[in-house]
C-alpha cells in the first residue's frame, strides 16, 4: 500500500505517523545538539557516527535519521497487521531517545 497508494497509507495510518514524526524530530534535534557538544564519537549508533563523521555534524545527523525513519516506515508497512502498533512503538522510543540525549543517560 504504501509504494502503490502512499496518500492512502498516510491517510489511514496519520496519527500513528504523527507520533512517529515528532518521536523522530525530538531524536533527530537532542542528537544533533549531542553531537555539535561533544562529537560524532559520542554517538552510540556506528551508522550515525559514520555519516557524521564522513559528511559532518550538520547534514549527518538529518540524513542518518532520514534513513532510520524511512527504514522504520517500510517495515512497518510491510507488516500490515501491526504497522499502526509498531509506528506509534517506534515513535515512543523515538522519544525515550530524546530524552535519553537530553540527560545524558547513556
Amino acid at each position: 500500500m504504501l509504494v502503490q497508494m502512499p496518500r492512502e497509507f498516510v491517510r489511514m495510518h496519520r496519527w500513528a505517523l504523527v507520533v512517529l514524526v515528532l518521536g523522530a524530530s525530538a531524536d533527530l534535534f537532542t542528537t544533533l545538539w549531542n553531537l555539535r557538544s561533544y562529537g560524532p564519537g559520542a554517538e552510540a549508533h556506528v551508522v550515525q557516527r559514520w555519516v557524521s563523521q564522513i559528511v559532518g555534524v550538520e547534514a549527518g545527523v538529518p540524513m542518518a535519521k532520514a534513513m532510520q525513519l524511512w527504514f522504520v516506515i517500510f517495515v512497518a508497512a510491510w507488516w500490515r497487521p501491526w504497522c499502526r502498533a509498531m509506528l506509534i512503538g517506534c515513535g515512543c522510543l523515538y522519544a525515550l531517545a530524546a530524552i535519553s540525549n537530553y540527560f545524558l543517560l547513556i
